[in-house]
């Protein structure tokens, strides 16, 4: 008797080359009869799988593209001109030395330890609340006015007004911060290390170097951190578990127009005073298409020219400026590399981001925004919390989907002109829903998790995309297909759900 062959005793064979035929060859009819029954939860599924491969794995760097972008332009068109407070800015000014003042005195920059003595005895004169020092004295040269130096760090010991002094981070180990004879006075040294990200400066550390501080754990705060804790016990600092996101205020100081002038990126000056006001809608065109146009080089704080200083003279603006402010004393000199890249002003001298960090602090009452989410004790990065913050959308999404489906299968067809007018409306509605449901959530993340505007707006964008694969029809086509191919029997729609 002869053998039946190998493909007719294999049954398992058969099936998988029905599966195949199937996967070539669809039948139209059948996928169309499954894809109405996609159910709840694949219609999650692959929502929450596209969302995490946009989230996480972050294809061609769009995701750190999307936030950081979008967190410029809000801080040139929202958060900077209209919802920042001015309440860190009351309290805050720059002492600024520049090309001016430089090329009066005729002296090589660094100047000497005299002459940065008696710029710090002038606005010590002017009773400051304390004074932060962003000029480095570690340079070892010989100078004669250095106890000169040393005699004004004793007078503000005297006075009671904080000074701090900023460490070089570069020296080699075991060389001083700064200069051994200005350590020994015992004046606070802190860390001046700024954060750049893509060449431009959005967000501040949290820790730095202690620079000889005698601390248990051998991690200290950085320099705005710092003297935000120092000066402001009544509201207390927030645990900084992440990076601090740098909100920028773009509306300088009314006192800076009075005098200042700066130069623009094509190096023409001007004062900023110049009435560079421009429409709401130009605006938010210039700000997409030409950023560079809607940045000021006029620093936001409020600006102590450091050759009023130096000559003496009595102003009552820059009485102002000083009495009970924190005065940050620097430096914007030609070809001293101290100036970083910001998303409003563009370059700008360093010692405006420890400013502006620290006016961050001072606006949100020691809880700036960050990078992260802490819930109690547990800490939840970006990709993290943006996962978290996506799944209330995604079930919403979802849940609506498999009610419209539904309604379609049970409409009578005596309604299919009612049922294209309905579809045509929620078609221009679906995305704004998406997006208002994203927007709120985000907004609820920043006002009260402090999460910043950078670290949740990816969520807009991706619900937007997927309310739009809802409105093709994804989920349900890619079902229909799948479960057509694995041989799923398609149930077609009875007389009555036909309208017959």
């Amino acid at each position: 008797m002869q053998e039946p062959s190998h493909t007719q005793s294999n049954p398992r064979s058969g099936h998988v080359a029905r599966v195949l035929d199937r996967a070539r060859r669809p039948n139209r009819e059948h996928m169309q009869a499954l894809k109405r029954r996609v159910p709840f939860w694949f219609v999650v599924a692959l929502l929450s799988g596209f969302a995490a491969l946009q989230i996480v794995l972050n294809p061609f760097g769009f995701s750190d593209l999307t936030q950081r972008y979008t967190q410029d332009i809000s801080n040139l068109l929202i958060s900077g001109p209209y919802l920042y407070p001015d309440s860190g800015r009351q309290q805050i000014s720059v002492a600024l030395v520049e090309d001016e003042t430089h090329s009066n005195l005729q002296m090589p920059w660094p100047w000497p330890y005299g002459v940065q003595a008696r710029a710090l005895d002038a606005i010590l004169a002017l009773k400051p609340r304390a004074v932060v020092v962003d000029v480095m004295f570690v340079d070892p040269r010989k100078d004669d006015t250095l106890p000169e130096l040393v005699d004004e760090i004793g007078r503000y010991k005297r006075a009671g007004v904080p000074l701090y002094l900023t460490g070089a981070t570069d020296a080699a180990p075991g060389s001083p911060a700064v200069r051994k004879e200005l350590a020994a006075t015992g004046v606070r040294i802190l860390d001046p290390t700024l954060l750049v990200n893509q060449g431009i400066v959005r967000q501040y550390p949290a820790s730095g170097q202690c620079f000889g501080a005698k601390v248990q754990d051998q991690s200290c705060l950085s320099l705005a951190l710092q003297v935000y804790k120092d000066l402001y016990p009544q509201t207390p600092l927030a645990p900084i578990r992440g990076l601090m996101e740098i909100v920028w205020g773009t509306r300088t100081n009314p006192i800076n127009s009075k005098w200042m002038r700066v130069t623009d990126d094509s190096g023409a000056s001007h004062a900023c005073g110049e009435n560079l006001d421009i429409s709401w809608s130009r605006r938010i065109y210039l700000a997409f298409f030409d950023p560079g146009s809607v940045r000021s080089a006029c620093p936001y704080t409020g600006v102590i020219p450091a050759q009023a200083l130096l000559d003496g003279r009595e102003d009552s603006d820059i009485t102002a400026l000083a009495h009970n402010h924190i005065v940050f004393y620097g430096a914007s000199l030609s070809g001293v590399q101290d100036k970083s890249y910001t998303p409003v002003n563009g370059l700008i001298a360093s010692v405006f981001v420890h400013a502006m960090a620290l006016d961050n602090l001072i606006s949100f009452h020691g809880r700036p925004e960050q990078n992260v989410v802490s819930i109690g004790n547990v800490t939840l990065d970006n990709n993290t919390a943006q996962m978290i913050a996506i799944v209330p959308i995604i079930l919403i999404l979802a849940w609506m989907h498999m009610r419209r489906l539904r309604s379609r299968r049970i409409r009578p067809e005596r309604g299919a002109m009612l049922e294209y007018l309905l579809d045509k409306a929620f078609q221009s509605a679906w995305h704004w829903l998406a997006f208002a449901l994203a927007l709120a959530i985000g907004l609820a993340l920043t006002l009260t998790a402090g999460l910043s505007v950078a670290n949740w707006v990816e969520v807009v964008f991706v619900s937007v995309e997927l309310a739009a694969m809802l409105l093709i029809g994804l989920p349900d086509a890619l079902w229909g297909y799948l479960h057509h191919v694995a041989g799923g029997i398609p149930q077609f729609p009875t007389a009555q759900e036909e309208g017959g």
